[in-house]
C-alpha cells in the first residue's frame, strides 16, 4: 500500500533567534546540503531518509523540503521515486513563513528487487531531486528478489 502523509512543519529561521539557535541552524543546514540539493540551484533543497517498518517488509520514507525564502509562500508539488520504477502519488503542500521553512512528508511502500532505493523529488515550483537513499529491507533477500 502506498500513501503520502503529512509529517511536520517547522520554522528554521525566525527573527530574533539567539546565538545557540543560529549555531544549531548552521549545523542543520550543512547537514541538509551534504545529503540533498544545494540551494544555489534555487530556493529549495530536499533530503530523503528511508527506514524499515518493524515486523513488515514495508519501508517508511521521509522527504524534507527546505524553502530558503519562504516569506512569499507557495505551493510545492512533490513525489517519491523508487528503484523499481514506481512513484508515489503526487502530493502538494503549501510552504510559507518568515525566513527559511522546512516541511517533511512521509511515504510507505514495499520495495522490490535486490538493491532497492528511494529518492524524493520536487516537481514545482522548481525541479529538485535528492540523491538515491539505499533501503535496508528486513525481509529475506529471496522474498525481495521474488517480488521483482
Amino acid at each position: 500500500m502506498t500513501g503520502v502523509t503529512w509529517a511536520r512543519k517547522r520554522a528554521v529561521i525566525a527573527g530574533g533567534d539567539d546565538a545557540v539557535t543560529m549555531r544549531v541552524l548552521v549545523v542543520a543546514l550543512l547537514a541538509a546540503l551534504s545529503t540533498g540539493s544545494h540551494p544555489a540551484t534555487g530556493d529549495l533543497a530536499v533530503t530523503v531518509e528511508a527506514r524499515p517498518i518493524a515486523r513488515t517488509c514495508a519501508i517508511a520514507s521521509t522527504g524534507t523540503i527546505v524553502a530558503y525564502d519562504a516569506a512569499p509562500g507557495h505551493v510545492v508539488t512533490f513525489r517519491f521515486v523508487r528503484s523499481d520504477g514506481s512513484v508515489s502519488e503526487t502530493g502538494r503542500v503549501w510552504i510559507g513563513g518568515d525566513g527559511a521553512v522546512a516541511q517533511s512528508v512521509r511515504d510507505v511502500w514495499t520495495p522490490k528487487g535486490t538493491a532497492p532505493w528511494v529518492a524524493f523529488e520536487v516537481l514545482s515550483p522548481e525541479h529538485v531531486r535528492s540523491p538515491h537513499a539505499p533501503v535496508s529491507a528486513r525481509c529475506p533477500r529471496t522474498a525481495l528478489a521474488a517480488a521483482r
